[in-house]
């Protein structure tokens, strides 16, 4: 497909959005799936949360690209998941049976991502790769997403995400997105489950420490609403 590439000039549309601001952690209720149990981190996970993020493979493709050095940092970043401020929706992922933590995601931009719309994005420990966690957790959290109260808002959406819309809209179907290294092949085939479409590919400079400013081919999705 044909792409604007990342430097497209971003158009203004009226669509909806969640309610803001989002409910804070401590009313988000958990989600249950058949195998898995989402709910917010709390303090009393960080032990288990800095088991997750020191291992290299879990933080591989988050935006730093390197796991934590300290519980220091995984401190610093459970208090920003719970900052209302950040307005992400994101939750550890559990398994029901036994309680272990192995994994968080959700949607972690709602406003102000590069392609304008609410940005989804996972990360689970090696342990469990390949299971269909990731497809059934990610599954679980758009339908609470998308049942959340909306408001009309404008969003700067990027002008590929916006080829499927009907002519003569006054308000444009609401979008989530997601941005997906090209050799993440397994994270692409979580999102053509989901219903995502991949909307363009272009180069994009990395933000991992160790490749900083690099050129990185990102795949990019996007899930229109349901209704």
């Amino acid at each position: 497909m044909a792409s604007n590439g990342p430097n497209a000039t971003s158009v203004v549309v009226r669509t909806t959005l969640p309610r803001l601001p989002l409910p804070p952690t401590s009313e988000r209720l958990a989600i249950h799936t058949d195998r898995l149990l989402l709910r917010p981190l709390t303090q009393d996970d960080l032990q288990a949360y800095y088991a997750l993020r020191k291992q290299p493979e879990f933080m591989a493709e988050s935006t730093l690209g390197k796991p934590d050095v300290d519980i220091s940092e995984t401190q610093a970043a459970l208090d920003d998941l719970a900052n209302p401020e950040r307005e992400n929706f994101i939750f550890g992922i559990f398994v029901a049976a036994t309680g272990e933590l192995i994994g968080d995601g959700g949607i972690h931009t709602v406003r102000f991502g590069s392609m304008g719309w609410p940005e989804i994005g996972y990360k689970f420990v090696p342990a469990h790769w390949g299971r269909g966690y990731g497809t059934e957790s990610m599954s679980a959290v758009l339908k609470t997403w998308w049942d959340l109260p909306r408001q009309e808002a404008e969003v700067k959406a990027h002008p590929d995400t916006l080829q499927t819309e009907p002519e003569g809209s006054t308000l444009s179907r609401e979008r989530v997105v997601a941005e997906i290294a090209t050799y993440n092949k397994g994270s692409q085939r979580v999102l053509e489950k989901l219903g995502f479409e991949h909307f363009g590919t272009w180069d994009e400079p990395d933000t991992q420490l160790h490749r900083l400013g690099q050129p990185l081919e990102m795949g990019h999705y996007m899930l229109s609403s349901p209704s």
